[in-house]
């Protein structure tokens, strides 16, 4: 019986593979969990601290072409029996073969945290560590993805203590309270609630703050979701997924500001994707914010490095971020902790600097910015003499 079934399905497998369509990828019709299992076989972070990179792997174990193909997908099961669901194989892009699993995992993760979790942490590495600009910005759109399949806010509330970190000795005696009440420590005791409310508050402690360091953020995404897939207690699982949801909206966070925060021109389309991804997830509100994250610091402006980002596309999607909001909040400025000796500059400074530091006649900048500010102090006409702009600046309460 067994033969005749092979010869059915050899049959099958040269009637899908004359039938697949040309457009067939490496994560056609793959999972979630078969997409990140693939991925952890060819993506390595390797080393420790400053000296963390990534490493992708040239033989892997990836899924057999007949486990992607659309027409082959009712017998999946059958043929992954017959024939192995996976094989090790090299990889002559391994990279590419990477980059194609990363652009199919957010479509197939839907709405479930630890899903979500897993993904935030594959994400989160690439976006932070990878040389390849594309694959960075996968990794951020990842990451914006899930904080909006979590329906998460990492851009709620006040600014004004964004980048204030946690307290590193709070956290150290967080970390032990959760230690001393995971779920392999529980195992076989009856706890009661007063003695699980210890636990409840390490986890509420140790998540309220983000960590001050991007690799301690993500570790602790991977800590807490382990904690999730082992958390068996009713009572306590809430707890955790509370502590793991704020951690993953640190973390989105996070990469979001730090990327926006670099200069490295070969980076300029990462800075791109990442204000994009801020500005739908936080709404308007977060165009000043952008701006008082990305100045340069006093010491960076001692050694002539330029008050923003310079490269002119990144200067592009800025002024039309500020051209967009009413008169208010063009003249909102925030002030991020620790920097009381920045120069805080609003949106409508930050245009009215460009009209009339931009020198060159043909400035690619000035006419944009001269517009957008117009538009934003809602002038009923767009006077493209700069002129103005110099007189509103000085006259301006």
């Amino acid at each position: 019986m067994r033969p005749l079934i092979r010869r059915a399905l050899a049959i099958a497998l040269v009637v899908g593979w004359s039938a697949l369509p040309s457009g067939c990828t490496v994560a056609d019709n793959l999972s979630a969990n078969e997409i990140l299992q693939e991925l952890d076989g060819i993506v390595r972070i390797d080393g420790t601290g400053a000296e963390r990179r990534v490493v992708y792997v040239s033989r892997a174990e990836v899924s057999n072409w007949y486990m992607r193909a659309f027409l082959l997908l009712p017998m999946r099961g059958l043929l992954g029996w017959a024939f192995g669901r996976s094989d090790q194989q090299t990889l002559e892009h391994p990279s590419q073969h990477a980059r194609e699993l990363l652009r199919e995992l957010p479509d197939e993760i839907g709405s479930d945290l630890l899903l979500c979790a897993y993904s935030c942490s594959r994400f989160g590495w690439l976006a932070e560590l990878d040389r390849n600009p594309e694959t960075r910005v996968m990794g951020i759109d990842g990451l914006a993805t899930i904080s909006g399949r979590l329906e998460l806010d990492p851009f709620g509330g006040s600014f004004e203590e964004f980048g204030v970190p946690a307290d590193a000795a709070r956290v150290d005696v967080a970390r032990n309270g959760v230690h001393a009440a995971r779920p392999e420590v529980r195992a076989g005791q009856a706890w009661t609630m007063t003695s699980l409310e210890p636990y409840r508050t390490a986890l509420q402690a140790l998540t309220e703050r983000p960590l001050e360091h991007w690799t301690a953020r993500l570790l602790l995404v991977e800590d807490l979701t382990g904690l999730y897939a082992d958390e068996r207690d009713d009572r306590a699982r809430p707890w955790v997924e509370s502590a793991l949801r704020a951690a993953i909206t640190h973390c989105v966070r996070g990469v979001l500001l730090r990327t926006i925060q670099g200069r490295d021109p070969d980076l300029a389309e990462v800075r791109l994707c990442a204000l994009e991804q801020m500005r739908r997830l936080g709404g308007p509100r977060t165009v000043p914010l952008m701006l008082a994250v990305m100045a340069a610091s006093p010491a960076e402006r001692a050694r002539g490095d330029s008050r923003f980002d310079p490269d002119p596309m990144v200067q592009l999607r800025l002024i039309h971020y500020c051209g967009q909001l009413d008169a208010q909040r063009a003249a909102t400025v925030v002030r991020l902790p620790g920097r009381a000796d920045w120069e805080a500059t609003s949106p409508a400074d930050f245009l009215a600097s460009t009209v009339l530091t931009e020198q060159d006649y043909l400035s690619k900048l000035r006419t944009p910015a001269i517009v957008a500010l117009a538009w934003c102090l809602r002038r009923p006409t767009v006077d493209p003499d700069p002129e103005w702009v110099r007189e509103w600046r000085e006259t301006r309460p």
